[in-house]
C-alpha cells in the first residue's frame, strides 16, 4: 500500500517523504487537492496525510471527493491541523476524516496513525448478496469511528486493534458470509467491539461509553445502533459507588440464572475489583432465594477511612461568664447583670491541650489506600499572669486575678490596680497588665493601657483594654480599642472599636461604633452616627426628625476590617523599613569583602618589602586605616543584621496576630438583623451583607433582617 502526503510546502513535504521511505513505507507527494485526486486516479493509495495549516477547507474539500471516488476500497485520511480543536475535529470526523494529529509533526505518532490505516484500509468491501446484511456503510460508519475513540482515549492499543481485525477477517474466510452471521431469521454484524470484549481488551462498560460517544457524533446509522443495542447481553451490570467503596451488581431479570458466584467473580476481577469470595456466595444464595425485578446486591466492600480527633483545649474556668443580662420581676432584660466574674488564685490549673488523635487509612475496593482526613493541631499559649508547662500542654496562674482569654486564644490572668480618684496629672498615664479601676474619670488626653477597665467617666481620653470597658456614666470625645465588651449610659462624639458588644444604656450621639458582637441599647436613642455590629444591633429608637441621617450596618465586622488594615499598615511600613536595611546591610557586606581583598593585598606586599629591607611605613599606616574602617563597618554591618533578624520577626508576629483575629471572625458568621421598640427615621441608611435599604418614611416597631428570597435568588432586607 502506498501512502499519498498532502502539502503546499514542498521542503517539509519531501522531509517527511524521506523519513517515511527510510522507514521502507511508499510515498507519493502532492502539492494540492489536485494533484492528490489526480494521483488516487492512478495508484493504489490507501492512506492520506494532508497538512491543512494551510487550508483545512480545501483538507475536507479533498476528503469528501476521495470518499465519492474510492467506492470499492476504502481509504484512511489523516488530517495535520494547527491546533487541537474539538469542535473543528467533529466536523471533519463528520466529513470522513479519520484521524487527526495536532501540530507540530510527530513522526512516531504519525507512524502510529499510518499503522492502524494500513489495518483498517486493508478491508476489501464486497457486495453482500441480496436482501443480506448491511453493505459498506456499515463497516465505514461503524468500525472505523469505533477503532479510531478506542484508540484516542487509550483504551486498546493498536496491536490489539490488529488481532481484532485479523480475528474478523480470518472468521470472514471460514464462514465465507462477508463477516455476517445468521441467527434464525436475525442478522447479526460481527463487530469489532465483540471480538475486543471477548478478547479482554476492554470492558462491557467501555463498549458502551463509545457507543454513547458515537451517538452524540451521529457517526452511527439507526441499523448500527440497533445492533448495538441487541449486542448487549449480560446479566448484571456493575455500579461502583463514587468514593468507591462500594460495587453494587442490578441484575438482569432476563439471565437471572447465569448469576452464579464464578460468573459475578470473574467480573469482579476483570474490573481488578477486591471482594470476599465467602460473603460473595452469600450473597448470591439470598438473592436466588428473594428473588424480585430489578434486584441488586453488594458484590465488594471497601473499608472507609476513620477519622481523627483534632487537638483542642480544655479551659477549667467559666469562659463565657457573660451573660445577655438578667429579666426583672417586671420581665424585662436587665443589660447591667452579665453575670459574676471569675477568680483564680496563683498555681492553678488553667487550661490543658488535649492533643489531636490521627485516623487510620481505608481501603477501596480497588485495594487502593484512602488516607484519612487531615487533622489540625492547636498551641497552648498564655499572656500576663500566667505561665507553660514545660511539656506546652498546661497553662497555670501565676498571680490571683481574673482569667481570661485574649482574642488571639492567649490564656492570661489579671491583677488589679485601684485609682482612688481621677487619672490625671497625678497619676499620669496608666499601662499596667492587670485590670484597673477608676473611681473618678479619665481626663482629657491621658492613655489607659490594661486588661479590664471599669471606671466613673472617660473624657477625652484613648483607652486599649484587652477586656471590657465599663463606664457607669459617660463616654466623651473618647477613642477606645476593647477586646471585650464596651458599657456606658451614654456615648457622643466617640469612637469604638470592640471585639465584644457594646451596650449603651440612653444616648448615642455623632459617634462611631463598630462591634465584632452586637450592639443592644434597646432604652437608647442612635442620633446622627455609625454604627456597624456583626451580630445585629437592638435599639429603642434610630434617627430624629431634626438630626443628619445615622449608617446603621448589621452583620458584617467592620472592626475587624479596621484592625486587619492595621495590621496591613503595619506590616507594609516595616517591610518598607526592612527594604532599605537590607539594603544598606548588602552594600556594607560588600565594602567588607572589598576591605578584606585590600588588607590581604596589603599584607602581602608588606611581607615582599619586608623580605627586601625596603621600607614599608606607608604600607603598614594604610593597612592600619583599613583595619579601623574594617572594624567601624563590621559593626555597621553587625548592627543592620540585627535589625533586619528583629524586623522579620516582628512582622512574623504581627502577621500571627492578624491570622489569630482572622481566625476568630471566621468562627462566627454574622447576623444581619436591625431591630428597633420606637422608630426608624426615614432617610436612614440601613445595610446587611448583601443588600441595603433606605426608608422612604418614619416606620415604628420591626425588626429588618436580610434574607435570601426564593423566588427569584436575590438578597432583600425585609421589614417584619
Amino acid at each position: 500500500m502506498t501512502i499519498l502526503l498532502v502539502d503546499n510546502n514542498a521542503a517539509a513535504n519531501l522531509i517527511l517523504a524521506d523519513l517515511f521511505h527510510q522507514k521502507g513505507y511508499a510515498c507519493l507527494r502532492a502539492a494540492d487537492a489536485g494533484q492528490a485526486l489526480a494521483l488516487i486516479k492512478k495508484h493504489d493509495i490507501r492512506i492520506v496525510v494532508y497538512n491543512c495549516q494551510a487550508s483545512d477547507t480545501a483538507g475536507l474539500d479533498l476528503c469528501r471527493s476521495i470518499r465519492r471516488l474510492k467506492k470499492d476500497h476504502y481509504l484512511y485520511f489523516i488530517m495535520i491541523t494547527p491546533k487541537d480543536n474539538k469542535k473543528e475535529k467533529l466536523v471533519g470526523f463528520k466529513q470522513g476524516v479519520d484521524a487527526f494529529m495536532a501540530g507540530p509533526v510527530d513522526t512516531d505518532k504519525l507512524e502510529a496513525l499510518v499503522q492502524v490505516g494500513m489495518r483498517i484500509s486493508g478491508f476489501t468491501i464486497q457486495k453482500p448478496a441480496k436482501n443480506d446484511v448491511p453493505v459498506k456503510q456499515d463497516i465505514s460508519e461503524y468500525d472505523i469511528p469505533f477503532a479510531r475513540i478506542a484508540l484516542e482515549k487509550n483504551f486498546i492499543t493498536k496491536e490489539q486493534l490488529a488481532k481484532a481485525f485479523s480475528s474478523q477477517k480470518k472468521e470472514k474466510l471460514a464462514s465465507g458470509k462477508n463477516l455476517y452471521q445468521k441467527t434464525g431469521d436475525t442478522r447479526v454484524f460481527k463487530k469489532t467491539a465483540d471480538i475486543l470484549v471477548a478478547q479482554g481488551a476492554i470492558t462491557q462498560e467501555q463498549r458502551d461509553m463509545i457507543f454513547q460517544e458515537m451517538g452524540k457524533n451521529k457517526e452511527l446509522t439507526s441499523e448500527s445502533l440497533k445492533q448495538a443495542d441487541t449486542s448487549k447481553r449480560s446479566p448484571f451490570e456493575l455500579q461502583v459507588s463514587k468514593d468507591r467503596l462500594e460495587a453494587r451488581l442490578v441484575v438482569n431479570n432476563a439471565f437471572f440464572d447465569e448469576i452464579t458466584p464464578d460468573t459475578v467473580a470473574a467480573a469482579l476481577t476483570k474490573e481488578n475489583i477486591q471482594f470476599s469470595p465467602e460473603d460473595l456466595e452469600k450473597q448470591i444464595t439470598n438473592l436466588k432465594k428473594a428473588f424480585a425485578e430489578n434486584i441488586s446486591f453488594v458484590a465488594a466492600k471497601g473499608r472507609p477511612a476513620v477519622p481523627g480527633i483534632d487537638a483542642f483545649i480544655a479551659y477549667h474556668f467559666d469562659t463565657n461568664y457573660l451573660k445577655p443580662g438578667k429579666i426583672d420581676a417586671d420581665g424585662n432584660m436587665d443589660y447591667r447583670e452579665r453575670g459574676s466574674i471569675p477568680t483564680v488564685v496563683a498555681g492553678e490549673l488553667l487550661a490543658t491541650k488535649i492533643p489531636m488523635k490521627t485516623g487510620e487509612p481505608g481501603i477501596d475496593i480497588y485495594n487502593n489506600p484512602i488516607p484519612p482526613a487531615q487533622t489540625n493541631d492547636v498551641q497552648l499559649e498564655c499572656g500576663p499572669g500566667a505561665r507553660l508547662s514545660e511539656d506546652k500542654m498546661q497553662v497555670y496562674a501565676q498571680i490571683d486575678g481574673q482569667p481570661h482569654i485574649a482574642v488571639g486564644g492567649a490564656v492570661c490572668v489579671f491583677a488589679e490596680l485601684t485609682i482612688d480618684g481621677d487619672v490625671n496629672f497625678t497619676t499620669g498615664n496608666i499601662d499596667f497588665d492587670g485590670n484597673v479601676i477608676v473611681k473618678g474619670s479619665v481626663l482629657n488626653g491621658f492613655i489607659v493601657k490594661c486588661a479590664n477597665l471599669f471606671a466613673k467617666e472617660i473624657s477625652g481620653a484613648a483607652i486599649f483594654a484587652l477586656g471590657d470597658v465599663v463606664v457607669s456614666e459617660g463616654i466623651i470625645n473618647a477613642d477606645i480599642k476593647s477586646e471585650g465588651d464596651v458599657k456606658a449610659r451614654f456615648v457622643t462624639g466617640s469612637n469604638i472599636k470592640s471585639f465584644g458588644s457594646v451596650m449603651i444604656d440612653k444616648e448615642l450621639i455623632d459617634s462611631k461604633i463598630r462591634s465584632s458582637a452586637k450592639f443592644l441599647s434597646e432604652r437608647c436613642t442612635i442620633i446622627s452616627s455609625f454604627v456597624s455590629a456583626k451580630m445585629g444591633v437592638a435599639a429603642k429608637q434610630i434617627g430624629t426628625d431634626v438630626s443628619s441621617a445615622c449608617r446603621i450596618h448589621a452583620g458584617m465586622d467592620e472592626n475587624v476590617k479596621k484592625r486587619i488594615q492595621a495590621f496591613d499598615h503595619a506590616i507594609n511600613d516595616k517591610k518598607k523599613i526592612l527594604e532599605t536595611i537590607q539594603k544598606r546591610y548588602e552594600k556594607g557586606s560588600k565594602k567588607q569583602r572589598a576591605i578584606h581583598r585590600k588588607i590581604f593585598e596589603l599584607a602581602q606586599n608588606q611581607e615582599r618589602l619586608a623580605s627586601t629591607g625596603q621600607s614599608a611605613t606607608a604600607l603598614t599606616r594604610e593597612l592600619d586605616q583599613n583595619f579601623k574602617d574594617q572594624e567601624i563597618l563590621e559593626e555597621q554591618v553587625a548592627q543592620d543584621l540585627a535589625a533586619i533578624e528583629a524586623l522579620i520577626a516582628e512582622i512574623e508576629t504581627i502577621g500571627k496576630e492578624k491570622e489569630a483575629i482572622l481566625q476568630w471572625s471566621r468562627e462566627e458568621k454574622g447576623d444581619p438583623f436591625i431591630k428597633v421598640s420606637g422608630l426608624i427615621t426615614q432617610g436612614t441608611k440601613l445595610f446587611g451583607i448583601h443588600t441595603s435599604f433606605i426608608p422612604k418614611e418614619t416606620i415604628r416597631n420591626v425588626t429588618i433582617r436580610e434574607t435570601k428570597q426564593p423566588e427569584t435568588d436575590a438578597w432583600q432586607m425585609v421589614i417584619q
